[in-house]
């Protein structure tokens, strides 16, 4: 296994338990403790994980965009209660967008067994998931993001949504405060999610119950915005601090 592979496994097997010894994923992966090290001192220094005495942790940062890969195994459990709540909503003949979030992922992992249904998305994955489906694909075209390589950007992509209405905007993000705004990570998907909103009959935001309470750098909308709210737990304490917007959650 080369080293970027291993940066990668070692990234999933963080992304489900959390933490892991060097002696743990040395014998998983089948490399010696040095060379996991190694690894670990690498993801290190791109701000992925923590490393501590005998192992590592993934860094929890609401400002960092972490790699599709590693995101799509995080809360694993909470995305898929929301995706099957998600895919209830989507009638017979409907158009939807889906944004490049792991939830959003999931949702189609949900709707890939129909063929009654359009999808339009910047989701890389998500194309690559339904290509084997009987569903309409629709790809909204663009430039493959930098730092999130799984997402198409720019004003291409803006414009493809612009150009078309959907039923119903299936969107995630990195936050959710107290006030009731919701907000993301980097600029440019904030901007191709307002397209996506700006453009459909009803945006339903997917929000794992983690990201109550939670910051990032860019203000995406508020959920005076959005027609309802999927998640899979519901904090009382939580619901109660956003008052009559709390109805919106499902």
């Amino acid at each position: 296994m080369y080293q970027n592979e291993r940066e990668l496994e070692i990234r999933k097997i963080l992304a489900q338990k959390g933490y892991a010894s060097v002696q743990e994923l040395s014998q998983w992966l089948y490399a010696s403790p040095s060379s996991i090290r190694r690894d670990l001192a690498t993801l290190e220094q791109q701000g992925l994980v923590k490393r501590s005495y005998g192992g590592a942790e993934l860094v929890k940062n609401s400002s960092q965009i972490l790699p599709f890969s590693t995101r799509a195994h995080q809360n694993i459990p909470a995305k898929k209660t929301i995706a099957r709540k998600a895919a209830q909503m989507v009638s017979e003949g409907g158009i939807i967008f889906l944004d490049q979030s792991s939830s959003a992922f999931f949702v189609a992992c949900e709707l890939q067994g129909r063929s009654d249904l359009t999808v339009v998305t910047n989701n890389v994955e998500i194309v690559s998931l339904l290509s084997r489906s009987k569903l309409e694909v629709l790809s909204c075209g663009g430039r493959l993001s930098r730092s999130n390589r799984n997402c198409l950007l720019g004003s291409d992509a803006q414009k493809a949504f612009a150009q078309m209405r959907a039923h119903i905007a299936f969107f995630s993000a990195k936050a959710l405060d107290a006030d009731g705004v919701i907000w993301d990570c980097d600029r440019e998907e904030v901007c191709l999610r307002q397209a996506m909103l700006q453009h459909a009959a009803k945006r339903v935001f997917l929000c794992a119950s983690e990201k109550f309470g939670q910051y990032a750098g860019y203000w995406q909308c508020s959920l005076e915005d959005v027609d309802c709210v999927i998640t899979e737990a519901h904090d009382k304490a939580f619901l109660e601090a956003l008052g009559e917007l709390a109805e919106k959650f499902v």
